[in-house]
């Protein structure tokens, strides 16, 4: 009788000690929150989603004003941004209906080569926009949404006194 009173005993300790080590070893789960996956429509077309601890949504973003150095108004670029196909199956001849449509959204500025944004301003109702720059080289990205519409990068070269012109073209995802 003894021996079983000692083995048990000993698995008694030995499972004791083992559910401490589990304990000791098991990360504690993450503090905070997590937040839903909504995304809220700011009035330039782009969409934000939820941040931070209380999951509130992130600020739409704002243009930002002329980098400074910059004589406002001598030079910069100019243009508009589309979005198309407006219809799923493109018809020969053309239908005016389908025709890509004016986009209005953020358009971030980066110098050739940086990854920060130097400037970001919008384009308007009628997809027309026009951005102060010093003369350089530079690469508009327009603001989609998180999957579509999906916004080809464009390269600028801002001449000294010019505006430069271009377009930029979103893609709809229709099929």
């Amino acid at each position: 009788m003894k021996e079983y009173t000692s083995i048990i005993v000993i698995v008694a300790v030995t499972v004791l000690i083992a559910l401490w080590v589990v304990d000791t070893r098991t990360a504690p789960a993450p503090a905070g929150q997590a937040c839903s996956l909504e995304a809220k429509l700011c009035p330039d077309g782009s969409a934000v989603g939820r941040v931070g601890p209380d999951c509130e949504f992130a600020p739409c973003p704002t243009a930002t004003t002329t980098p400074s150095g910059t004589p406002p108004g001598t030079s910069g670029v100019r243009g508009t941004v589309s979005l198309g196909p407006t219809c799923p199956v493109m018809r020969n001849p053309p239908d005016p209906q389908c025709a890509d449509k004016p986009y209005a959204t953020a358009i971030a500025v980066y110098r050739t080569g940086s990854a920060k944004p130097l400037l970001i301003g919008n384009s308007d109702a009628t997809g027309a926009f026009a951005l102060p720059l010093a003369p350089g080289s530079y690469t508009l990205n327009a603001g989609g949404g998180a999957a579509l519409p999906r916004c080809a990068p464009v390269v600028v070269t801002v001449a000294a006194g010019a505006y430069a012109t271009t377009s930029i073209s979103c893609d709809s995802g229709i099929r």
